[in-house]
Formats: C-alpha cells, structure tokens, sequence
C-alpha cells in the first residue's frame, strides 16, 4: 500500500474563473481532493486536464457516471467527444461541489489520461446529489494536471479548495 505525498494545492481567492493544480510528472497513481468548491451564482461545475500547464479545451473528453440524487431515480450519464467533463448544477449558498478523484497514465505520453471520480453536493433543485464514474482524455500525450471552472461563467467564492497527491509505491 502506497502513502500520500502533497504535491500541490489551489485554493480559490479573489474569485477566479478557474481553478487548477499541476505538478503531475510521474507514473503514480495521483488522488485529487476537491472541497467546497462553491459558485458565485448556480452553475454546473466541469474539469479539464491541463497538458504543460495549459487548460485542454478540445473536443476529446469522454465520460460515463452513475448520478445518484436523493429525490430523483438514480441517472446513467455518459458522453463522448466532449469539450470539458460536466457533472451537476452547484447551488452557491451551501455547501458546493466535494469529490474524490483518482488520475491514472496522466504522465504516459503513449496512453489517455483517465480517471476516476466520486462527487457529493447540493444542487440547485435544492436536493443532495451524489455520484460517481470515470472520464478520459483521448489524446496520447503526457497530462501535468486538472482545472475546474463553471461551464455559466460564474466565479469560485472563496475558500474551494484542491489538493493534489501522489500515491507514492503505486
């Protein structure tokens, strides 16, 4: 089993549109902690990689979930071929977007960058909303990072928070 090493962290301040961390540089396993991640008004909250330090905005993201809101029927997502992975519309006067992820072959130039995710917020209907699935970056080049931003355009308020690790003997 594998211990955590910090390799960064970005927390929200001055109410930025996005917000990333960077430092992936090895075949680690990496695990991202996202906190409180909360809009300046409802917006639905989306990630990209970054790729040298750059927000990936192609047309090359694919992902599947399974949405599990608490006055609703659980949902089956996916989609292909996207420009940014989306997930659930954030209310902005609670407790916002808080996530698990696991990113995988982000430094293998010859493989996608994947990953690995399991979400918890409160949406905008407002209801608890859970989920979890997996996403990738069809492109075979070396990924260095993950940006968050609101696909509305709204800001992060203060405080959000990610946290980026590598699991290091993984």
């Amino acid at each position: 089993m594998g211990k955590l090493k910090q390799i960064s962290k970005a927390t929200a301040s001055g109410s930025p549109s996005t917000l990333k961390v960077t430092g992936i540089d090895s075949d680690s396993v990496y695990l991202l902690v996202v906190r409180n991640l909360i809009p300046s008004s409802d917006d639905t909250i989306a990630w990209r990689v970054t790729k040298g330090g750059t927000i990936q905005t192609d047309s090359e993201y694919d992902v599947t979930r399974e949405d599990m809101p608490t006055a609703a029927s659980f949902q089956s997502n996916s989609a292909a071929n996207q420009t940014s992975v989306t997930n659930a519309t954030i209310e902005s006067t609670r407790n916002g977007f808080q996530a698990i992820f696991h990113l995988y072959c982000f430094n293998d130039s010859a493989e996608y960058s994947m990953g690995t995710f399991e979400t918890t917020s409160l949406v905008s209907t407002p209801q608890f909303f859970g989920g979890n699935g997996g996403f990738n970056h069809t492109v075979a080049s070396a990924s260095d990072g993950i940006s968050f931003f609101f696909t509305g355009g709204a800001t992060f308020q203060d405080d959000g928070q990610l946290v980026l690790y590598k699991i290091e003997g993984s």
